[in-house]
């Protein structure tokens, strides 16, 4: 099966001439056999020649014996020929300078990989005046130039979004320049030129508004930064406006900023709350004790009960006031 993959099979020349051949060794005529293929006689004649002619070499006397001998001893002879020495060249010698100028090559090389690399890998956050933004705009002509159809759309989108975020930083960090609002339109334009020859689907028209949303809300903080020009952040963040909408097809309606107004809370109202009243309570009732006398004799005593007190009606500073109760002490003395 394997060996079937890898045959040749013969082509229709090969086959004609195995043919015609095999007619030659039956004992045919040359030009009966070419009679028999008139179509490929003007090369089939030169090809039956050719072989006839090799028979005919190949059947001629063979080699003599001391040919042979002869020969035979000359290739003994040549395999007891001693061979020649090797030549071994000295090792150069390298002196100490050499050795540190090649070994300083060396480090230099690998260090200026390790920067490369380094500054390819971390060059995702990096924003214009870090040391390893030029590796990120290396990086993104690179994705840029190997995309095609809807992928070169979406990684310009990505650019630009990159330009956003940037500028978004450099705002909060106060260092707003001229060049970086000069790369938001540049990226903005290359995109409205895109959408142009690739018009942009409805997932890319939406993420086109946000891209709209975010540009204003950060040209409205670039705005108040002091050290540029409030009319040169107008005059980009019209051009990025208009870029939007060119890609968008529409125009790109400018999005109310909220200002954040003082509104006056309610003040707490005191609660009133009730004061406890007190309750009133039971006064102990007194106990007579017995008038001692000289003679006499205790008579019976008569127990008074306590009064009920009337209850305090209860004010925000009403203080109750006790009511005295009276008690009635009756004793009889006995008569001597």
């Amino acid at each position: 099966m394997i060996r079937q993959l890898f045959q040749r099979k013969p082509g229709y020349e090969a086959q004609v001439l195995a043919e015609a051949q095999s007619l030659l060794d039956d004992g045919l005529d040359l030009d009966f056999v070419l009679g028999l293929f008139p179509h490929d006689e003007e090369w089939l004649e030169s090809m039956l020649q050719t072989s006839a002619a090799i028979e005919a070499a190949y059947a001629g006397d063979s080699a003599s014996y001391y040919f042979e001998g002869s020969l035979k001893a000359k290739f003994l002879a040549a395999a007891n020929r001693p061979a020649p020495a090797p030549i071994v060249l000295p090792a150069p010698q390298y002196s100490g300078l050499r050795t540190a100028v090649a070994s300083m090559g060396v480090v230099s090389g690998a260090a200026a990989v390790g920067v490369l690399a380094l500054g390819f890998i971390t060059a995702g956050d990096a924003v214009p005046g870090d040391w390893n933004y030029t590796f990120k705009l290396a990086n993104e002509r690179l994705e840029y130039t190997l995309s095609r159809g809807d992928g070169r759309v979406d990684v310009q989108f990505r650019q630009t979004e990159n330009r956003v975020y940037e500028l978004q930083r450099l705002t909060r960090r106060g260092d707003v320049s001229v060049s970086t609002l000069e790369s938001l339109e540049r990226e903005a334009r290359a995109l409205a030129e895109l959408s142009k020859v690739q018009p942009l689907d409805d997932v890319q028209k939406a993420r086109a508004k946000s891209l709209a949303e975010q540009g204003s809300a950060v040209f409205t903080e670039a705005r108040k930064q002091p050290e540029i020009d409030a009319a040169r952040v107008d005059a980009a963040a019209a051009a990025f406006s208009d870029a939007v909408a060119t890609a968008l097809g529409a125009p790109v309606k400018e999005l109310p900023t909220a200002t954040a107004t003082a509104t006056a809370s309610p003040e707490p109202q005191p609660t009133r709350t009730g004061t406890p009243e007190p309750s009133a309570t039971a006064e102990p009732t007194g106990t007579p004790t017995p008038n001692p006398t000289g003679t006499a004799t205790s008579g019976p005593t008569g127990t008074s009960t306590a009064a009920p007190s009337e209850t305090a009606e209860a004010t925000t500073t009403a203080t109750t006031q006790p009511q005295e109760s009276a008690t009635t002490e009756g004793s009889s003395t006995a008569a001597p």
